[in-house]
């Protein structure tokens, strides 16, 4: 994966920015199955370590990966709203698909709003360039999937055309009768009205099904292994005339179901020195993950306006623009089921209590941003207003209420850089953003009180970046250093109050600070091309000085200061590929993990109840990868490789204490063949 910089709204900040632009080739015929396995090879990226479906960039480690995140797709917002009682992943595209990602590690805030504190990842697929079409058919085998899929795009002249696509997914997951099955459907239409105005309509369906483990005891999985196969469950689907439970029982296996349809829209026109592009979207789906009846509803529904206008030629600030940007949408969920009250425990009679959470957030985001290129020297200056509205309507089992808690926030950015040669540059930057509270955090719950909106503020991050790139006759380097810093980081805690009574309450008492360096080089010698990328993660979380209104001092944490929960310290990605000639070539990838810290209190360690080192800190790993690929100027291309090669045992999850984990994938072995025609 060459990282490299130069599409869409990451062209805007690359000139003061790290970014990271995943194309196509870097990651098809490679054997990777989803886009999870994709980002997992970024140093700087950790996926599931935190928790199932997480994505944790720079080492915002546990309880704030996934609200320091924001994913895009096509342009369209899809992060989770709220991660409770039900999370999902952001598996939502097949790998054949993706035309790029693009990563913004630590920043991309005026762009994108808040959230931005861990980064933004904005995947495109191919359905966005429909103008080139595509026309091919790949299947794909291995030990663990059976994939088909199939690309058909047609121009019926020089202004219209379509494209149209079907991919089949099988994948056996790590435990007995354990899978995912999706199908994905795209369709898209492309009218070219002449050179400088496009429009384009697109759909995308995605349709899973399957059965998984999301965890299991690491006792159990010692003693059984891959062969487990876990204990029907009872569970209450209704109450009979008499008040009583019907009950049935159900697989033990937890439910992967998940729907999703989304509808995109976006024109495009240039005028002169002008260009302004607008996406519309609308997109509606559900997911499961539990092993009852549960089903997580969610929708989407906005628009983005971008009005980018050059400056400056025949000047010394030619390559000069100024972007203006307004972005709209709504997302909301729904988790709706009955929760049993007791009548009486002697007669065993009930009375259905209906529960229902439902989260609605509506963001109005209006910013500019201005990249003046004088001679040698970028500057970039940005501000972003955002006009968050946060509305829930809670019916829990012992208390409801529903509002609107209404959020502004101001997001800044300065970036200077400065180009020694056409190939170097040196760069820093400063950027200030937000996060919002999650749909968990956006109310405060105590026994004595309706649900009401929290107090809480939204946590305020300010993120420094050194930078330094170049490229040399046979080596290209990129070196980062980051420091990101808030003293009102949100958390969610347990407390008494005297009036209220017992509740949790989203408070703002943690300061925390995480820096780190990325590395990424890449070296050409005639045929043989390496690649060498590293990340050093490490964070340091300390109550700050409103901590002492709401938790006694002998019930505070002792913050260790061995790094953030679940954060690697260190990640180490190398990669070599060797061109036989112009149709064979062999790749070999070494991925490597540090070990991190399972613990956030120094009190749990020592003594006799202490957690144990191997509870404590959880070891390091390292797989291997190789491939052999083959390609034709006739569109047959073939690729094969195993992926582990060494059958590396570890875990992708490890809960408190090592009781709970869930194993990686193991050795497996993949044959793509495609045809392009």
């Amino acid at each position: 994966m060459i990282v490299t910089a130069g599409y869409a709204d990451v062209y805007k900040v690359s000139p003061t920015k790290n970014v990271i632009v995943i194309e196509a080739k870097d990651i098809q015929g490679k054997g990777y199955q989803n886009i999870e396995e994709v980002l997992d090879d970024i140093p700087s990226i950790n996926v599931g370590k935190t928790g199932f479906g997480d994505i944790d960039i720079r080492g915002q480690g546990e309880d704030s990966a996934s609200n320091n995140l924001q994913v895009m797709l096509d342009g369209a917002p899809i992060t989770n709203l709220v991660n409770h009682p039900m999370q999902t992943n952001y598996n939502v595209v097949p790998v054949d698909n993706i035309e790029k990602i693009e990563i913004i590690p630590g920043g991309g805030s005026i762009l994108y709003g808040g959230g931005s504190a861990g980064g933004i990842i904005n995947i495109t697929t191919n359905l966005k360039n429909i103008h080139n079409i595509k026309k091919n058919i790949k299947v794909s085998i291995g030990t663990n999937n059976r994939d088909i899929s199939g690309h058909f795009g047609y121009r019926f002249n020089d202004k219209l055309s379509t494209q149209f696509s079907y991919t089949r997914l099988e994948k056996d997951l790590y435990f007995k009768d354990t899978y995912r099955h999706s199908d994905y459907i795209t369709a898209g239409l492309n009218y070219k009205f002449n050179d400088n105005h496009n429009v384009s309509l697109r759909y995308g369906g995605l349709f899973e099904k399957g059965q998984f483990i999301k965890q299991l005891k690491y006792e159990t999985l010692k003693n059984i292994g891959k062969n487990y196969v876990p204990e029907n469950k009872k569970i209450t689907v209704g109450l009979d005339n008499n008040n009583h439970k019907i009950e049935k029982m159900v697989s033990g296996y937890m439910n992967a179901d998940r729907d999703i349809h989304s509808v995109n829209a976006t024109y495009t026109g240039y005028f002169k020195n002008v260009k302004y592009n607008v996406d519309t979207f609308y997109s509606k789906g559900f997911f499961t993950n539990t092993y009852d009846d549960l089903v997580m509803d969610h929708k989407t529904l906005g628009m983005k306006h971008k009005l980018d206008i050059s400056y400056g030629k025949n000047s010394h600030f030619a390559d000069s623009s100024i972007l203006f940007g307004v972005d709209l949408f709504k997302q909301s969920a729904k988790l709706a089921y009955n929760d049993y009250r007791t009548l009486s425990w002697k007669d065993k009679t009930y009375v259905i209590r209906p529960l229902s959470f439902e989260y609605d957030k509506t963001t109005l985001g209006l910013y500019v941003l201005n990249n003046l290129h004088y001679k040698q020297i970028d500057f970039s200056q940005g501000i972003r207003l955002d006009r968050t509205f946060w509305g829930f309507d809670k019916v829990a089992a012992k208390n409801e209420g529903s509002a609107v808690s209404q959020r502004n926030n101001l997001n800044t950015s300065l970036g200077l850089a400065y180009n020694y040669r056409d190939t170097g540059k040196v760069y820093m930057r400063y950027e200030r953003s937000f996060t919002s509270p999650d749909g968990l955090q956006i109310t405060d719950d105590f026994s004595k009180q309706d649900i009401m909106p929290t107090k809480g503020e939204d946590t305020i991050y300010d993120m420094f970046e050194l930078g330094w790139r170049d490229e040399f006759d046979f080596i290209t380097a990129d070196i980062t250093a980051f420091y990101t810093s808030t003293d009102n980081e949100m958390t969610r805690n347990y407390v008494m109050d005297p009036i209220l009574g017992f509740g949790r309450k989203s408070i703002n008492i943690l300061k925390t600070t995480r820096k780190g360096i990325e590395v990424s080089l890449s070296e050409q010698f005639g045929n043989l091309t390496l690649e060498q990328s590293y990340a050093y993660l490490k964070g340091k979380r300390e109550y700050n000085n409103r901590a002492k209104d709401f938790i006694k001092a002998n019930s505070w944490i002792d913050w260790t200061n061995a790094g953030l929960k679940k954060v690697p310290k260190h990640k180490l990605v190398l990669k070599a590929k060797y061109d036989f000639n112009e149709q064979w070539s062999a790749s070999a990838k070494y991925n490597y993990s540090g070990k991190y810290t399972n613990f956030t209190d120094d009190k749990e360690l020592g003594g006799s109840r202490g957690l144990k080192p191997e509870e404590a800190f959880i070891s390091s790993y390292s797989t291997v990868d190789v491939n052999l690929s083959y390609k034709n100027l006739k569109g047959l291309s073939v690729s094969a490789g195993i992926n582990n090669l060494f059958n590396k045992k570890y875990f992708e999850y490890v809960g408190e204490k090592i009781y709970s984990v869930m194993p990686a994938e193991e050795r497996s072995y993949y044959l793509d063949v495609k045809y392009s025609f």
